[in-house]
Formats: C-alpha cells, structure tokens, sequence
C-alpha cells in the first residue's frame, strides 16, 4: 500500500511541477488542486482509512483519462520525449492503480478466510 502512495504522490508531484517550471505560474491553483486532493486522500490511507482506497480511484481515473489524450497528441504530433514522459506518468498512475485495488482484494480474502 506504501508503494500505492509513493507512485501516486511521484507522478502527481513531478505532472505539477514540470507544469510549473515548464509553463509558469499562470493556472497553478487549477494544476494544485489535484495534488492536494491525491495528498489528502494519500495521508488518510496512510493512516488507515481504507475507504480512501476507493477515493483516490477517483482522480487516478480522471489524471489517466486526461493524460491519454494529452499522450496521444503527443506522439501524433512528433513530440517523443514528451509522449515518453507522460507515458511513464501514466504507467505509474494505473501501477497505483493496481496495487490498490489488489491489497484491497488481499484483505478482503484474509478476512473472508479468518
């Protein structure tokens, strides 16, 4: 679960930051708001409240459906260490993903057995 939020935490933090250096201060509170709210929910699961398991699906979801696009456009328009970098924003997004969605059904199973 630790390793859910590293990735999580990485990929939303290095998306925000390379938009920031990159293109300035120009809509910084609409890129912060995503990773606040991934922050919070991140600090909440590692406390113990499983259900943010569920609530980070949601801007997991949102980031990956946005990124896609963004990624496609990329290699459409020759843009490859662009594409390539998005690509492994997105790869580490469904990896969180995964892991989540994975430890959930682990402890459902250990509880199920017990």
């Amino acid at each position: 679960m630790r390793t859910a939020i590293a990735l999580l935490l990485l990929a939303e933090a290095t998306l925000f930051f390379t938009f920031l250096f990159i293109v300035g201060p120009i809509t910084t509170l609409e890129r912060l708001l995503p990773l606040a709210v991934v922050l919070v929910l991140c600090a909440a699961l590692y406390w113990g409240q499983h259900w943010a398991q569920w609530a980070l699906m949601a801007p997991i979801a949102f980031r990956v459906w946005k990124l896609v696009l963004l990624t496609a456009a990329a290699w459409g328009v020759g843009r490859a260490g662009t594409a390539l970098f998005l690509t492994l924003i997105v790869l580490a997004e469904l990896a969180a993903a995964f892991i989540l969605l994975d430890s959930y059904l682990a402890r459902r199973r250990s509880l199920a057995t017990s």
